[in-house]
């Protein structure tokens, strides 16, 4: 039987926040971890999906393994000394030096000491008196009429300690009356203080909260409560160093243990801290006592983030921003509300700043705030902008959104009388003009070319390796669709249906736009990839119903396959990077003189033209012309360089031409100076920036010069063929069609 002491400290009276704590206890899980108050110690069940310890594979062995099996960490470090193999080390190995952890009775009827050893299963008394006086075996002795039960010390005196002393000279159990000498030895000791917060002797499936206040119990206890009913894994060696540190610390609450790593927590354990502290302040929170803070959790709003208002240095404007955007969360919806927000409130932050610095009073006088301002705050934009402090994209952002929310101000009424902004003047607003305009578009397109797309469905099998299954299905369907990743991470198991005329249809949820269970026609290889991922994740889960199933489910924290992958950035970005760079073919004339040319390209270009990834000698070339492609790239290297078409070009001087047809295509739109049958270059006289034709590619031209014929109003779809990059994908392994 397991030894258990009761706790010998006396309990603080529970405070509201204490019963709180308690009352949020669930007692199916008190009882899934054996939780005696008490006891105080938390037990590992061996057999749980969220909590459970295998057993370590070594016979006698008492420990199990939370990661890495099939051997506890003893074992595996034995075993990695051993030299031999595994079957040879489970076949030989015994746990004869570990086994002594464990602490229970003796096993003689009534006796109230621990054990020796759990080979001998007799308190030293008892085992003396078998060995030496009656030489009886075990089971003998314990009907023997000689022996007598004896009674017990007591447990040991170390507050976190659940075990029994073994002599009545010692107040401590015998590991930690080892312990003692040793932290004694040469040097000052405060033993009282010692008995408070030294470590309980460790079990690999025991986590002592002994020694800890009452609140700390419950909060811990809480949030293992809530991580395992959210299906994440609280790993004991994670807890037991924690409740360590904070038994050390004398801490009263998790809050008194501050920052983490300063208190000498690292990695996981660390970040345990902040998210437990998290589940803590979500604890019956509401969204009228969580719009009080500064710092929001948008968790106790039904999204997700954080929100934080601490920017905002004028109370009165800080405030006014928190009521905008209570007001303004209902009508968000998607899983980026908390940057959508955060953004405004950024935007809001700068307006607080430049009040702080141009006005005396740093702009806590609302009722002096005037056009002024505003002028003053456009004006530091700008300024910011020129410096490259701000992007033009993030200097039209700011300005857009510090007018909608000054403009809702006053809708939600916080400038009437008796208000958080009475008295703010009227001209305190943002006006169109006060927006900047937008950079003309270059009409340079996203779309990777071919070489790049033969790369990477060259080495989607790496993609696999790396990130698993579940991203290279949701890459190829991103590759067939064209659907946004998180519409595509989002699909249900049943996303695969068939039309009236047997062709199929990908049903997905366009989050964005709010327009819910649209239907795409897809080609047959494209749904033999789904179909092949929806008999993986059947037979992955095969108790969950097939209307909760996501057909790519996430393999953190998903017992039931209801949670799917959250997107694959990350391992996008991994895979790309490990791609090697490839030799592309180009076309280089110069003097007149087609020259060949292989240059290596990076596959990382994030959605760029290969060409931008070629050495500056070759940039410099005056026609440049990718293998492959139907239309010459036009470069001229010289110092005011633009963006056109996604490379590097002049926009002053550069106009691109072909031969043939594709010269009249942009005939009337500029000179074109040709040699014959050879493409050309022809500077053309500077104009206004402002004004003027644009350049154009010749794709564009091409399609205005051909025009875009109207279509009929039902579109025929007799059949679909497989997409053009169809052919590039290697084979499938088992005949499934391309």
């Amino acid at each position: 039987m397991r030894a258990a002491v009761a706790l010998s400290l006396p309990a603080a009276p529970p405070d509201a926040r204490t019963a709180e704590l308690v009352g949020a206890l669930d007692p199916t899980f008190l009882s899934l971890v054996g939780w005696d108050w008490d006891l105080g110690v938390f037990f590992y069940p061996r057999a749980h999906p969220v909590l459970g310890i295998g057993e370590c594979d070594v016979v006698g062995c008492d420990k199990g393994f939370e990661r890495t099996g099939p051997l506890c960490s003893g074992c595996r470090l034995r075993w990695n000394k051993s030299g031999l193999s595994l079957a040879e080390f489970l076949g030989a190995a015994t746990r004869y030096n570990a086994q002594h952890v464990t602490q229970s009775l003796c096993r003689f009827p009534a006796c109230g000491r621990p054990w020796r050893s759990p080979t001998a299963g007799l308190c030293q008394n008892h085992h003396y008196q078998r060995v030496q006086r009656l030489k009886v075996s075990v089971e003998e002795f314990l009907v023997h009429p000689v022996p007598i039960p004896l009674a017990g010390f007591g447990g040991c005196e170390v507050a976190a300690c659940n075990r029994y002393r073994v002599s009545a000279t010692s107040p401590y159990c015998d590991a930690h009356r080892q312990r003692l000498t040793k932290a004694k030895a040469g040097r000052s000791f405060d033993e009282e203080r010692w008995r408070l917060t030294t470590a309980p002797v460790s079990m690999g499936n025991e986590v002592s909260m002994r020694g800890l206040p009452r609140r700390l119990v419950a909060e811990l206890l809480y949030c293992v409560q809530e991580r395992t009913a959210n299906g994440i894994k609280t790993y004991g060696f994670w807890l037991r160093t924690l409740c360590e540190r904070l038994r050390a610390l004398r801490c009263e609450d998790l809050d008194g243990l501050g920052d983490p790593l300063a208190s000498g927590l690292r990695g996981q354990t660390a970040t345990l801290v902040l998210t437990m502290r998290k589940m803590l302040g979500r604890l019956g929170a509401s969204p009228e006592v969580e719009a009080r803070k500064d710092v929001w959790d948008l968790a106790v709003f039904g999204f997700g983030g954080t929100a934080n208002f601490t920017r905002i240095h004028q109370s009165a404007l800080r405030e006014a921003t928190k009521l905008w955007a209570v007001d303004e969360l209902p009508r968000r919806r998607g899983k980026s509300v908390a940057r959508a927000l955060q953004a405004k409130i950024n935007a809001m932050a700068e307006l607080s700043q430049s009040l702080r610095f141009q006005r005396e009073d740093g702009g806590h006088a609302v009722a002096l705030l005037d056009r002024g301002d505003i002028t003053s705050f456009c004006t530091r934009l700008a300024f910011r902008a020129e410096a490259g402090e701000l992007s033009v994209y993030q200097w039209i952002r700011t300005a857009r959104s510090v007018r909608a929310v000054l403009n809702r101000w006053r809708t939600l009424g916080l400038t009437a009388r008796g208000q958080i902004l009475e008295g703010l003047r009227a001209d305190f607003v943002m006006g169109a003009e006060d927006i900047p305009d937008e950079p003309e578009d270059s009409e340079a397109g996203k779309d990777l070319p071919d070489e790049v797309m033969r790369e990477l469905c060259d080495n989607l099998d790496l993609l696999e390796e790396m990130s698993g299954v579940e991203v290279r299905v949701c890459t190829e369907i991103l590759i067939d669709t064209g659907r946004r990743p998180d519409e595509v991470c989002r699909l249900p198991l049943d996303c695969l249906e068939r039309d009236p005329d047997g062709s199929l249809v990908l049903l997905y949820d366009n989050h964005k736009a709010y327009r819910l269970g649209r239907r795409l026609p897809i080609g047959k290889a494209t749904g033999a990839v789904i179909a092949a991922q929806q008999e993986r994740v059947r037979r992955r889960f095969p108790d969950t119903p097939a209307a909760l199933l996501k057909l790519l489910p996430s393999s953190v924290s998903n017992l039931a396959g209801t949670k799917p992958i959250s997107g694959i950035w990350d391992q996008h970005r991994s895979w790309v990077k490990a791609l090697p760079d490839f030799l592309v073919p180009i076309q280089v004339q110069k003097d007149g003189r087609p020259v060949t040319k292989t240059v290596a390209v990076p596959v990382e270009l994030e959605g760029r033209h290969p060409v931008d990834g070629f050495a500056p000698a070759v940039l410099a070339d005056a026609v440049v012309r990718l293998g492959g492609h139907q239309v010459p790239v036009v470069h001229e290297f010289l110092e005011d360089f633009g963006r056109y078409a996604l490379v590097r070009v002049p926009l002053r001087e550069a106009v691109p031409v072909g031969v043939g047809e594709d010269a009249a295509l942009v005939e009337g739109q500029h000179r074109v100076a040709q040699g014959p049958g050879a493409p050309g270059l022809r500077a053309r006289p500077p104009r206004d920036r402002g004004g003027g034709h644009r350049l154009r590619s010749l794709q564009g031209a091409d399609e205005r010069g051909r025009g875009r014929p109207e279509l009929p109003a039902e579109v025929p779809l007799p059949g679909l063929r497989a997409l053009h990059h169809r052919h590039l994908l290697p084979p499938r392994p088992g005949g499934i069609p391309r």
